[in-house]
C-alpha cells in the first residue's frame, strides 16, 4: 500500500509517507481540538473560523505568490475559483464547526471517511464512472451510515439526528469541492488554487461573521493559540503533506489514509475528551470507515479528486 512512483527515491518516499501520516493526525486531531475551543475556549464558532481563514489564507497565499508569483488569470478562472472555494470555505466550515458543535467530537470526525464515500455518487450523477470495488465500498459505508442514524433515534443517546445532520451536510458540501476542485487545481496549480480559493471563498462567511465576533477577556491563552495551530495544521502544514503524499506515492494510495483520520479523531476524543460513546456508534462508524476505505483502496481509476486538507 506504500509503494511509490518509479520515479520517486527511497528517501522521498519516506518523506513523503511521513507527510501523510502527519497529516492524518493533525486531521484527526484538528476535530478534537475545535470541540475543545468551542466547549472550554470560550470563542465561538464565527470567531474561530474567522482566525483560522485570516492565518492560513495569508500563510497560503504568501507560498503560492513566493512559488509560483501573482496568478494570471482570466477573469473566468478567478469566478471559478472563488465559486468553488465557496463551498470548500464558507459553507463547509460554517456546516462543519456546528456539527462539531452538536455532536461529539468523534462522531464529528467521521466527515473525513464520508467525503470519500460521497464523491462516488456524487461523480455518477456528474457523468464519472465508477468501479465496482469503488460501488460496494459505498454501498458498505452508506450500511454503517444507515445504522449510524438509527442509532441516532434512541432515547437519550449524545448523537442526535439533528445533530449529524450537518455532518453529513458537511461532508456533501466538501464532496462537491472535491469533484470541482481537481480539474481545477490541475489547471490552475495546486497550492494556487488552495490558497486563492481559500481566500476568495471565505469572503462571504467573513462578512456574515464579524458581527458576531467576539473577544472574551475571560478566554484562555490556549484557545488562542490553539486557532492558530489549527490554521496552520490543519489548513497548511496538513496540505501541503497531502499534496506531496499524492505526488511521490500517488492519489489512490495516499488517499487510504485518510480513513484513518476519523479513527484518530475518535481515539483522541476518548482519551483528551473523555467522550464515551456507545458500542453501536463504534461499530457504525467501523463499518463507514471500512467502507471508504474499500473504495479508495488502490487499482481501479478513482472518482473524484483528493481527499480533505481541512
Amino acid at each position: 500500500m506504500t509503494a511509490a512512483l518509479p520515479h520517486s527515491t527511497p528517501a522521498q518516499t519516506r518523506r513523503a509517507l511521513a507527510g501523510v501520516m502527519l497529516t492524518v493526525a493533525l486531521w484527526g486531531g484538528n476535530v478534537v481540538l475545535l470541540k475543545a475551543l468551542l466547549v472550554r475556549g470560550h470563542l465561538n464558532a464565527e470567531t474561530i473560523n474567522v482566525g483560522r481563514f485570516l492565518i492560513a489564507g495569508l500563510v497560503l497565499v504568501a507560498l503560492s505568490v513566493r512559488a509560483h508569483g501573482w496568478p494570471r488569470w482570466n477573469g473566468r478562472t478567478w469566478a471559478q475559483v472563488a465559486l468553488v472555494g465557496l463551498l470548500g470555505n464558507t459553507l463547509f466550515q460554517a456546516f462543519f464547526l456546528t456539527g462539531i458543535r452538536a455532536n461529539p467530537a468523534g462522531v464529528a470526525g467521521l466527515v473525513n471517511g464520508l467525503v470519500p464515500v460521497l464523491v462516488v455518487p456524487l461523480g455518477l450523477l456528474l457523468g464519472q464512472r465508477a468501479s465496482g470495488r469503488q460501488v460496494g465500498g459505498v454501498l458498505l459505508a452508506f450500511a454503517g451510515l444507515m445504522g449510524l442514524l438509527a442509532v441516532t433515534l434512541q432515547p437519550g443517546m449524545s448523537v442526535t439526528l439533528g445533530g449529524f445532520g450537518w455532518i453529513i451536510a458537511a461532508a456533501t458540501v466538501w464532496a462537491l469541492y472535491t469533484l470541482w476542485n481537481r480539474p481545477l487545481g490541475e489547471r490552475v496549480g495546486g497550492i494556487p488554487f488552495v490558497a486563492f480559493s481559500l481566500v476568495l471563498g471565505c469572503v462571504p462567511y467573513v462578512l456574515w461573521a464579524v458581527p458576531h465576533l467576539t473577544f472574551p477577556g475571560d478566554a484562555p491563552p490556549w484557545a488562542w493559540v490553539g486557532v492558530a495551530l489549527s490554521a496552520l495544521g490543519a489548513n497548511v502544514i496538513a496540505y501541503l503533506g497531502w499534496a506531496n503524499g499524492a505526488r511521490v506515492l500517488g492519489a489512490a494510495r495516499t488517499s487510504v489514509w485518510n480513513t484513518l483520520a476519523p479513527a484518530v479523531a475518535l481515539g483522541l476524543s476518548a482519551a483528551v475528551l473523555h467522550e464515551r460513546l456507545p458500542p453501536a456508534v463504534w461499530l457504525g462508524a467501523g463499518v463507514i470507515l471500512a467502507g471508504a476505505a474499500l473504495a479508495n483502496w488502490p487499482g481501479a481509476p478513482r472518482v473524484g479528486g483528493k481527499a480533505r486538507p481541512e
